[in-house]
């Protein structure tokens, strides 16, 4: 498919690119001239402390954990909890 630049060296996508206005786009310029958009999402920086690799491999651990939920709704129970779950460690 061919596009065509306007005056300001803008492109438009057509509809089945599936990149819609507004989403964020990484662009890589590669050495043979060809230009790459890759769709990403982006993190917000105060979220950032969850894509650390530890982060990571403790969200993993957490999601593959055999014990039951538990529903905590005072700070009592979450020191029952807590305090249940240090003994097992």
């Amino acid at each position: 498919m061919l596009v065509q630049t306007d005056t300001r060296r803008r492109i438009t996508l057509p509809p089945q690119s599936g990149v819609k206005s507004g989403d964020t786009l990484d662009v890589e310029f590669l050495e043979d001239g060809r230009i790459v958009l890759i769709p990403v999402e982006t993190v917000p920086r105060h979220q950032l402390w969850a894509w650390t690799s530890d982060s990571k491999q403790m969200i993993t651990a957490a999601l593959v954990d055999s014990r039951p939920s538990v529903i905590v709704e005072t700070s009592d129970q979450a020191t029952v909890v807590a305090d249940r779950w240090s003994d097992e460690g």
